[in-house]
């Protein structure tokens, strides 16, 4: 998260070595610290000193004759303590402030309250906790509640609505979650890098489920998205390559997966939203979205139907055991990074009724031998072919070269000297002629 620590000091009062704030009413107090430790750009990384070993915080504090219930736990109050073990909430507390116990990296167990609602923005985030009994009045979980912790597996109560962004991202050790029947958002990135996670139930009440959601959950087998769900963000399955079964349920009015293709489809635009190694593209789809099979390493061929007529960003973004590709004639733009990373390519055929090829498209598909250009080609971007460090021949059927824009380096680190470009007959000078084709050494036509 890239965020370092610096230290100040504030705190109002102290009582039996505990530290206390007063609140504005004037009976209440929020538990803090000696030197409370705060998040910044530009300090160094301070491991907080205080609070050592098992801490129980008391409901009430007596202080120069008066008693005052203690209503919450003060932002940073053990920020990057590196000596405390567990901690004990009391009933009396109903907040806990934002990075109250990040980076508490030894830190196994939390008795949170029961009145508690919300679970603040990276509360818990890098702390060594194990396992969390979240409370059935929490409403939310905050942005990067428990980010990077060690939780092996939660239940989230049926109060729970909303999952903030990066909630449970990188709980490497979760293999499971239970989700309330309560939550309508799990936000962006909500349990990515969940490298553990084998299965997950999605409640019928979503109705949201954001980018990257489950990025890289790579043990996950199978999603079933409920009928209300009106927003899946992009890549939110990315790099999930056991998944098996990825299905909508019946009754969604956005979102479809019809013949068991194992794959979700945007009805209103007929778009193929996320897909999965053996999803099977239908003849009704006409756009395969921007990273929709993105990370998919067990896909070893792809059949692109002649309905398609455009392939979205990332679209196959490291499909690292792709072997050959056919852009079918329906296909009038590739977008960027449509095929970066496909590292086991060897022939690609793009078809005449191609206009656009995006930047990056097929940057650093380091074992691609052949590639085709067909005539219809009118635009290709930065990069598109950059790196092809094995290919031997580009067959470009483009009649007026001169015509086509060029992005920049489109073949940048391709061996110019071996690698021979076959062009229509007639139009060998052209390309002679033409920026970035008459780099080519050897241009032959036939």
């Amino acid at each position: 998260m890239a965020l370092i620590p610096h230290v100040a000091m504030a705190y109002d009062f102290s009582e039996g070595g505990l530290f206390f704030n007063f609140n504005k009413d004037g009976k209440s107090v929020t538990f803090t610290c000696e030197t409370p430790i705060f998040f910044a750009h530009d300090a160094p990384a301070p491991s907080q000193k205080g609070y050592i070993g098992d801490i129980v915080i008391p409901s009430t504090i007596k202080h120069d004759g008066k008693t005052y219930k203690v209503t919450a736990i003060d932002e940073y109050a053990f920020t990057a303590n590196s000596e405390l073990r567990s901690v004990k909430i009391p009933e009396s507390v109903i907040a806990i402030g934002q990075f109250a116990f990040m980076q508490c990296f030894r830190l196994e167990s939390v008795e949170l309250p029961s009145k508690l609602t919300s679970i603040s923005d990276y509360a818990f985030a890098e702390s060594g906790l194990k396992a969390i009994n979240i409370p059935g009045k929490v409403k939310r979980i905050g942005v990067a509640a428990f980010n990077d912790c060690y939780l092996k597996s939660v239940d989230i109560p049926n109060s729970v609505t909303e999952i903030g962004k990066m909630a449970f991202g990188s709980c490497r050790s979760m293999t499971s979650a239970k989700l309330g029947k309560s939550v309508e958002k799990i936000g962006e990135a909500a349990f990515s890098m969940c490298t553990s996670l084998e299965a997950i139930t999605l409640p019928a009440s979503l109705t949201e489920i954001g980018e990257k959601a489950f990025f890289e959950c790579g043990k996950l087998k199978e999603i079933i998205i409920p009928a209300k769900v009106k927003s899946i963000g992009d890549g939110a399955f990315n790099y999930c390559n056991e998944l098996t079964r990825l299905e909508v349920a019946q009754g969604n009015k956005v979102y479809d997966s019809p013949n068991n293709c194992n794959a979700i489809i945007e009805t209103a635009t007929a778009t193929l939203v996320a897909g999965t190694n053996n999803s099977n593209i239908l003849e009704t789809v006409q756009r395969i979205g921007s990273e929709a099979f993105y990370g998919c390493k067990g896909m070893t061929s792809v059949n692109i139907p002649t309905s398609v007529t455009h392939i979205g960003d990332h679209a196959f973004f490291y499909c690292t055991n792709l072997r050959t590709l056919t852009i079918p004639s329906s296909v009038t733009k590739i977008d960027s990074y449509a095929f970066v990373g496909c590292d086991s390519l060897e022939t690609v055929d793009i078809a005449n009724s191609v206009k656009v090829i995006g930047d990056n498209a097929f940057l650093h598909d380091d074992y691609i031998k052949m590639v085709t250009i067909g005539s219809g080609v009118e635009e290709i971007g930065t990069w598109a072919f950059k790196g092809l460090d094995m290919v031997t021949s580009i067959v470009s059927k483009i009649e007026d070269v001169g015509n086509v824009k060029m992005g920049k380096d489109v073949f940048d680190e391709i061996d110019m000297k071996a690698c021979t470009l076959y062009v229509p007959r007639g139009t060998a000078s052209s390309y002679r002629a033409a920026p970035q084709w008459r780099d080519f050494k050897r241009i032959v036509e036939q």
